[in-house]
């Protein structure tokens, strides 16, 4: 699809009330299992963000914040007023800050593992010094999951057309969330604005953003939910499915339809 003439490729699958899913920064474009559960009892929209995997670049876009309104354009032009939001790292700031600018497009708001925020003294590794095998032994908690992926990490430069999708994600990120690191100081005045239902899921051995990230968020958003994942990494909805999605339908039917 297109979203004012920018390129943009969409996954999507299930029926029912809509739910958009965001990505985080390492994302490959992958369907996951967690998708496909979601879309037993949901329609499930999920997009590569442009400059990342198969969408267009779009020069307009120079921060989250321009993220997050350009998501606004992608809900007029697939005719959603509202749509319950899960945002994964990255893609959960984008998440919060779209609640922020439009609430009454924002049914419900799911963070798992969300970018966003700092907080001072909890150590955390740089992201951008991070090669693709550092990446995945420090994204990744289960044993089976670190290996497949760090066996990825140490063969993916081989592969020209997926490491150049690595890297091109890679400099997205980094437009996006070099400086400040990861996060936007002024977040913090305007979080209060969040007014939906909100659930924040957190890998309890999330090295990437320490679970410490996660109860500041819950901290910032007073009315929300917070759960803690054990035996999972930066990416408990990969690790853990069943209990993630578990946590998040029953999420989802409090208070039936929209």
């Amino acid at each position: 699809m297109t979203v004012r003439g920018t390129g943009l490729r969409l996954l999507r699958s299930g029926s029912g009330p809509p739910v958009l899913v965001l990505h985080g920064s390492g994302d490959r474009g992958d369907w996951v299992p967690f998708f496909s559960l979601l879309a037993e009892e949901h329609s499930v929209l999920r997009p590569d963000h442009p400059g990342f995997n198969w969408s267009d670049d779009d020069d307009r876009i120079d921060s989250v914040h321009d993220l997050a309104f350009f998501y606004l354009d992608f809900l007029d032009e697939r005719g959603l007023d509202a749509v319950d939001l899960v945002g994964i790292s990255l893609g959960g700031w984008v998440a919060a800050e779209l609640a922020i600018l439009a609430g009454s497009r924002v049914g419900k708001l799911i963070l798992i593992d969300a970018a966003g925020i700092r907080v001072e003294g909890v150590p955390a590794p740089d992201y951008f010094l991070l090669g693709p095998e550092e990446l995945s032994d420090t994204v990744w908690h289960d044993p089976d999951f670190k290996a497949h992926n760090l066996e990825w990490g140490r063969t993916v430069a081989e592969d020209a057309e997926a490491f150049g999708r690595f890297l091109r994600g890679r400099a997205s990120t980094a437009h996006l969330a070099w400086n400040p690191y990861f996060h936007d100081p002024k977040l913090l005045d305007r979080v209060h604005r969040i007014r939906s239902d909100t659930m924040i899921l957190w890998g309890a051995e999330d090295r990437l953003f320490p679970v410490a990230y996660g109860q500041r968020w819950r901290e910032l958003i007073p009315q929300a939910e917070f759960h803690v994942i054990e035996n999972a990494g930066h990416l408990p909805h990969v690790e853990r499915p069943d209990e993630v999605h578990a946590l998040i339908e029953g999420f989802l039917s409090e208070g039936g339809d929209r």
